[in-house]
């Protein structure tokens, strides 16, 4: 790297670190923003007075640390006034009135908007919510809500509120920086449309992108009933998602299935619009403006149609920006070709890692929120290591000559170099590695990306000038892709092609990256201390697994997680030397599509290095408490299945007795004779229900005790009061335990004097839902509890409850500090 390259690129870079620092600072403040600005600034002035560092790069440093330390703090520690939305979110009905001020999200149940309130119930209000509709299939078509119009609806208005589990996903924090506090929900007709209207230029601009959108979206499923499938099977109504993926950066329609199938075969960047789709879009229009502008004399005598054609490209790239939904990576594809442009213009020479450095500070300043979103970090991953790839290239072997093969090397490297850079970030957020991702890429990035995706567009282009061209383009789009889908899943079906992943923490990460970079930086200028660095870096890496996976195997004490699942129980329990079981994981029923398997159970397993499960214990077959497990069966190796002699017509239960089934799972299933285990110091007993006594299946529940040394817990499931008297009277087998889950979520149901006097628990953890519907725990119960000088461990107020015990004694500590 010159000297005039290090004094253009480090400016910016320095920049970039100094916004990146400001945001983490920010979002760890915990007094006013004003004081850590004010510290700042003090600190920077000693500095300054002290070392006097070069003006430019000092001041821009500090601005940039200042500015976002002082915006991220005062969205960490938001001040909310007393007309807040924030402030009736009680449990209470309330009429809300406000505008929609967000292109719609559709699934396949639900649609869903953000509105900004203007009134509820009599008193003004302000704030953003999340407004849920869900769709009336009595009806065959209702037209969604515009951006701009005026709305009111009566409806509990519910806070934001997270699964708080260790190393859980925050959706609260990401709510917040979206200045969203609050949910809702209705049905259509539930909904006055008071045929209010937004008609500022914004407004009017979103609206014609929404009709665009929907006009598109229509037209995709007219041309996908043209299939040869009438109607169409499973992979052509897919491709008619992903293809409305592709064009519009809809992503909601695409069932999970095909969004595993594409992780697998580590294609998921394809349905992100970024790059490539830019890219696309931007060239289109700049040939088609060069070739109007070359028919014009005066331009072509002065040579200024191609300056004019890429200074009128800006105004699609930025239209289609907010058309595909303005994400994180499509943010950056927009700043960067816009940089290009602009360099191209006035006729300066483009520096990639500089422009990149840019466009990064750019959506900081904007959003210093995006530094958290999944988003921001791959895209800006990825493309700074296929430019600093390159680089490296370039410095060290070159490219071959023959333009095909250098073509095809290029295809080859990118993928390779964006690998590198994403691989530590899917692991940590989706515990995925794809074995194949560059054969798939090699293959499908030329077909989806540049022949599906120019289709898509063109096929947006023509909706309004040629519809006749436009199903035509889009029938053989989907045609396409439906091939492409069945050939990612056929990829995607053997075992060996992907593999899941423990979940890296953030020093391994780092680690990981400065060592791709030393390495790097360390051949391609033989640096010694570079060398060295390598070396130590690697065995930071050693010694930081191998502390990960002595604490995995060899805990040394009984941990209990008791997490949360909302309504519903799920307990992860790991023995001295490292055996895992699994009770329960949680689950919702009704119109829910949120799998807590997927989401909260699986992740949290990850996290704690968790490959295979020595057991999983279902304690009877509700949803609250299976209905996770299909993912945990799916992505774990369960060596047994330890259930009640109970069945479900449920389409849950039918999948897990199948994949049972097919992945050799030994079932086991106790009866009224307890049934008994050892692992190593920890002895688990557990008592099954005579199938002959007629009673409910809440009482059918397993009811399993765990002692460990002096130490025991018991897991009763949701028996209520009948089976509570039976559990009393019940011949070789003790109730009495240090610590007792709650029987069916704290209901009026069960914990009986009879039975709780038995069991003499010094704790309760209650496992429930926030506000829920059922109204658990019972205050009569907890009164009891009380009586008893039981302490009250609740999921739903404290969040996830870890236990940990040597034999002897044992500590309890929750999530949440409250």
């Amino acid at each position: 790297m010159n000297a005039r390259h290090k004094l253009i690129l480090a400016p910016m870079f320095f920049i970039f670190l100094s916004c990146v620092t400001g945001i983490i600072a920010g979002h760890w403040a915990l007094l006013s923003p004003w004081i850590y600005f004010l510290g700042v600034c003090l600190a920077a002035i000693i500095f300054f007075i002290l070392s006097k560092p070069d003006k430019f790069i000092f001041l821009s440093c500090l601005a940039a640390f200042g500015m976002t330390i002082f915006r991220m703090a005062g969205i960490c520690t938001p001040d909310y006034s007393d007309q807040h939305v924030v402030r009736f979110c009680n449990g209470k009905s309330h009429r809300i009135s406000g505008t929609i001020n967000s292109l719609p999200k559709k699934y396949p149940n639900k649609t869903r908007y953000t509105i900004n309130c203007s009134n509820i119930d009599t008193e003004p209000a302000v704030g953003k919510l999340i407004l849920t509709v869900y769709h009336d299939y009595s009806k065959k078509s209702v037209r969604s809500l515009r951006y701009g119009e005026h709305i009111i609806l009566t409806s509990k208005i519910r806070a934001i509120r997270n699964f708080s589990n260790p190393g859980g996903y925050d959706y609260e924090f990401r709510m917040r920086l979206k200045g969203i506090t609050g949910s809702v929900y209705a049905n259509f007709h539930n909904i006055i449309q008071t045929g209010g209207l937004d008609c500022s230029f914004v407004a009017l601009t979103m609206r014609f992108l929404q009709r665009t959108r929907f006009r598109f979206s229509s037209t995709v499923a007219i041309a996908s009933q043209s299939t040869d499938e009438n109607p169409p099977d499973f992979f052509a109504k897919q491709a008619r998602a992903v293809l409305t993926a592709l064009v519009t950066g809809q992503k909601e329609m695409i069932h999970e299935s095909t969004r595993d199938d594409f992780s697998k075969a580590g294609l998921s960047h394809i349905l992100a619009v970024s790059g490539l789709h830019m890219s696309l879009v931007g060239f289109g229009f700049y040939s088609l403006f060069v070739y109007i502008l070359n028919r014009q004399p005066s331009y072509v005598i002065t040579g200024r149609a191609k300056k004019t054609a890429g200074f009128l490209t800006l105004l699609p790239l930025t239209i289609y920006a907010f058309f595909a939904g303005f994400s994180p990576s499509t943010q950056r594809a927009l700043i960067m070709a816009a940089v290009f442009l602009t360099s191209f213009l006035i006729e300066k020479e483009k520096d990639p890692l500089n422009t990149l450095y840019f466009a990064a500070c750019l959506i900081l300043f904007i959003d210093p929120g995006a530094l958290f979103s999944i988003s921001f970090q791959l895209s800006f991953f990825c493309v700074f290591f296929i430019i600093s790839g390159f680089i490296f290239l370039g410095k060290t072997l070159g490219l071959p000559e023959n333009k095909w093969i250098k073509r095809i090397c290029l295809t080859i490297l990118t993928t390779v170099f964006a690998g590198i850079g994403a691989t530590p970030l899917t692991a940590f957020y989706f515990n995925m590695f794809s074995m194949v991702q560059v054969g798939t890429n090699f293959v499908m990035i030329p077909v989806i990306g540049f022949l599906c995706l120019p289709l898509g567009l063109a096929g947006l282009v023509s909706i309004t000038f040629w519809p006749g061209l436009a199903h035509l383009l889009l029938t053989l789009d989907i045609h396409i892709l439906s091939y492409c889908l069945q050939v990612i899943h056929w990829v995607s079906g053997f075992d060996w092609t992907w593999a899941r992943v423990v979940t890296p923490r953030p020093s391994e990460i780092i680690i990981y990256y400065a060592l791709i970079l030393c390495l790097g930086f360390a051949i391609m200028e033989k640096n010694k201390r570079a060398i060295y660095l390598t070396f130590l870096l690697i065995g930071a890496g050693i010694i930081s697994t191998g502390q990960g996976m002595l604490k995995r195997f060899y805990p040394g004490k009984l941990v209990v997680h008791t997490l949360d699942v909302g309504q519903g129980n799920a307990a992860v329990i790991i023995t001295p030397d490292g055996k895992i079981l699994l009770i329960d994981a949680g689950g919702f029923g009704g119109r829910s599509s949120f799998d807590t398997g997927r989401y909260i159970v699986g992740p949290f397993l990850w996290k704690n290095w968790v490959y295979s499960l020595d057991a999983v214990l279902l304690t009877h077959p509700d949803s609250d408490h299976m209905n996770g497990l299909c993912f945990i069966f799916e992505n774990f190796k369960v060596r047994q299945w330890i259930k009640n002699n109970g069945t479900s017509s449920s389409l849950v239960f039918k999948a897990l007795m199948h994949m049972a089934e097919e992945k050799d799972i030994k079932i086991i299933t106790p009866g009224p004779d307890p049934c008994r285990f050892s692992w190593g110091q920890v002895r688990i007993n557990i008592l099954g229900k005579d199938p002959h006594l007629g009673d409910n299946d809440n009482n059918n529940s397993l009811v399993t005790q765990l002692d460990f040394l002096s130490f025991s817990i018991l897991f009763p499931g949701d028996i209520e009061k009948n089976r509570e008297k039976e559990l009393v009277h019940t011949k070789n087998f003790s109730l009495q335990s240090n610590i007792l889950m709650a029987p069916h979520h704290g209901s009026c149901s069960s914990s009986s004097e009879l039975f709780l006097d038995a069991v003499s628990p010094s704790d309760v953890i209650i496992s429930c839902g926030y506000m829920n519907r059922h109204k658990f725990p019972c205050r009569m119960v907890l009164q009891r509890y009380r009586e008893n000088r039981i302490s009250i461990f609740r999921t739903d107020m404290m969040g996830a409850v870890t236990l940990k015990s040597d034999g002897l004694g044992y500590t309890v500590k929750t999530h949440r500090n409250n």
